[in-house]
């Protein structure tokens, strides 16, 4: 079935794109020591430290969904076409 095959595909390279902007989340590999501010502290951008942590948490919570989201498109596109591909010779068993 070609429809199968196509729809793998499609969900394939949808998975393969979110991967390509969202990406695994990584491990820190950080050295050093840093400076520990409390939550008040005003940073240079204009925002407090606990803004700055909120919008940084946020934003690792969308990367992380999505790069499951992409996972799993990953995962239905590779069964829809192992589906498409052994579909007819299952059928005929």
């Amino acid at each position: 079935m070609q429809i199968m095959g196509t729809i793998g595909l499609v969900m394939n390279i949808i998975g393969v794109v979110l991967l390509f902007f969202f990406g695994f989340p990584q491990p820190n590999f950080d050295e050093g020591v840093g400076l520990g501010l409390e939550d008040d502290t005003p940073l240079g951008n204009g925002k407090t430290v606990k803004e700055q942590n909120d919008e940084a948490c946020q934003k690792k919570k969308l990367y992380k969904k999505m790069a499951i989201a992409a996972l799993v498109f990953l995962f239905f596109g590779f069964i829809f076409q192992l589906f498409g591909l052994w579909y007819n010779d299952i059928i005929k068993c």
